[in-house]
C-alpha cells in the first residue's frame, strides 16, 4: 500500500498549511472549471492538463495518494492524447486500454477505503473522454468524470475539490449546450 501522513507537515505549517492546500486548490480549480468553456478540443486538454498537475500538489498536501496518483497519471494521458493528430499509435485502441489498466493498477496499490473507487472511475473516464477525437463526445465522457470526482470529494470531505467538481460539472453540461450541434433541419429553415 502506498500512503504516507502529513500531520507533520501541516502542524509545522500551522494555519498557512490550510492557505496553501485552499490556494493550491483554488488555482486547480480555475484552471478544471475554464477546461470545457472552450471550442476547439486542444485547449480543452491544455486546460485540464494544466488542472491535473495542479491537483496532484492539492492531493498530496491532502496525503491522498490514490487521487494523486489518478491525477498525475491523468495528467500523463492529456499529454500523450494532445499528440493525437502527430503521433499515430495515440489513436490506437490498445493506447486507451493501455492508460486504463496502468491508472487502475496504480490505483489499486494505493486503495484505503472503498470511497477510492471514485478516483479510479474518474481517471477511466478521463482516459476514454479525452481519446475522442470530436469536442462533443469528449464532454459527454467528461460529465462522468467530473462526477466520479464529485462522489470522491463528496465521500473524503474535501470542500475545495467538491466545489471544483460540482463546478466542472456544470460547466460540462453548460459547454454540450452551448456546442450542441444545430440539426439540418432548423438551419435549412432560416
Amino acid at each position: 500500500m502506498l500512503s504516507y501522513s502529513v500531520d507533520a507537515f501541516a502542524e509545522a505549517l500551522g494555519v498557512f498549511y490550510y492557505v496553501l492546500v485552499y490556494g493550491v486548490g483554488i488555482l486547480a480549480m480555475l484552471f478544471s472549471v475554464a477546461a470545457f468553456q472552450f471550442r476547439h478540443r486542444i485547449t480543452i486538454i491544455l486546460f485540464n492538463f494544466l488542472g491535473q498537475t495542479t491537483w496532484v500538489a492539492y492531493f498530496l498536501l491532502q496525503g491522498d495518494v490514490t487521487s494523486a496518483i489518478a491525477c498525475a497519471l491523468s495528467a500523463l494521458m492529456l499529454a500523450v492524447f494532445s499528440r493525437k493528430g502527430k503521433w499515430r499509435w495515440v489513436a490506437s485502441p490498445v493506447t486507451v486500454v493501455a492508460f486504463v489498466l496502468l491508472l487502475s493498477g496504480f490505483s489499486l496499490l494505493s486503495f484505503k477505503a472503498w470511497s477510492d473507487v471514485f478516483p479510479l472511475l474518474a481517471g477511466a473516464f478521463a482516459v476514454i473522454a479525452n481519446s475522442q477525437t470530436k469536442e462533443k463526445r469528449l464532454r459527454q465522457f467528461s460529465v462522468i468524470w467530473c462526477l466520479s470526482w464529485l462522489f470522491n470529494s463528496i465521500f473524503k470531505f474535501y470542500p475545495v475539490a467538491f466545489f471544483n467538481d460540482l463546478f466542472c460539472t456544470v460547466s460540462t453540461v453548460v459547454a454540450l449546450v452551448r456546442y450542441r450541434e444545430k440539426r439540418s433541419d432548423e438551419t435549412s429553415d432560416r
